[in-house]
């Protein structure tokens, strides 16, 4: 009997120890723990400090400050226009630049069709772009413009001379500005039409009137030449018939009134009387 009462006493002791021991390491466990949260939260405070007086340093630092801007692909428009409609001020944070912004400013100039802008740290500004393709000039209210193959009015011009562009006259529209799009399908079929009279006949023809939707007349350089069409297709489809037309005119020196090309598989000259 008093065997079994020490036995059960040195169970319990011994289970006290276990015990005793697992709440030792439960207690180094969550030490440790603490210590490690604690670390990770001094490193992370220490990285934060660093960063905000980093970047501190880069917004308001005179190194950061933009001296220089460099433009590319311009053709038309100058870099001082580029510089000028951009906003962008020299001296300026680098970081302190809203390039959107920047943007949207630029793209109010009718001649910039794609932009993008760049920061190189420290001080440079690259403005990369690509500009609208002059296509042709019309005669609207008196005036001349540049528009592009889209119908985009790019600039005014006094006179269309020394541009090697079409002109195009006759087009309803009475009031035109800069930036604006000339939508009439007259304008697109019109220079269709004598850019594929200068694909034939290279270089023959200047000008183009609209009469109609469907009734053109094509000016040519020599001879007072004038062809009258329906569509771009007829001078595709015609293209021999009309070298052969103006060859004839040519060499038997017809006093020809005009070319007209609208009526079917023919050319007809139709000459003064």
């Amino acid at each position: 009997m008093t065997m079994k009462m020490i036995n059960e006493n040195e169970e319990e002791i011994e289970l006290e120890e276990e015990d005793q021991e697992e709440e030792g390491e439960e207690d180094e466990n969550c030490q440790s723990l603490g210590v490690k949260i604690t670390r990770i939260l001094i490193f992370y405070l220490i990285i934060g400090f660093v960063g905000w007086n980093f970047f501190n340093f880069m917004f308001n630092s005179k190194y950061c400050n933009i001296e220089k801007i460099v433009v590319k692909g311009n053709d038309h428009l100058s870099d001082e226009e580029i510089f000028y409609k951009s906003r962008i001020k020299l001296g300026e944070n680098i970081f302190k630049l809203d390039l959107n912004k920047t943007m949207e400013f630029l793209k109010q100039e009718p001649w910039i069709k794609e932009i993008e802008i760049k920061r190189i740290i420290p001080d440079k500004i690259i403005i990369s772009l690509e500009e609208r393709k002059p296509s042709a000039v019309i005669y609207i209210g008196g005036e001349y413009f540049i528009l592009d193959k889209d119908g985009m009015v790019l600039s005014k011009i006094e006179k269309p001379g020394g541009l090697s562009l079409p002109l195009i006259s006759g087009l309803k529209t009475v009031d035109v500005k800069i930036g604006d799009t000339i939508i009439e399908p007259e304008f697109r079929i019109a220079l269709e039409i004598i850019n594929s009279a200068n694909i034939i006949l290279p270089n023959k023809f200047y000008k183009i009137k609209i009469l109609a939707l469907d009734d053109f007349l094509i000016f040519g350089v020599v001879n007072n030449l004038i062809v009258r069409v329906h569509k771009a297709e007829e001078i595709i489809n015609k293209g021999t018939l009309l070298r052969e037309a103006l060859d004839k005119i040519i060499k038997e020196n017809l006093l020809v009134d005009h070319i007209d090309m609208r009526f079917k598989d023919s050319v007809i000259i139709k000459v003064k009387e």
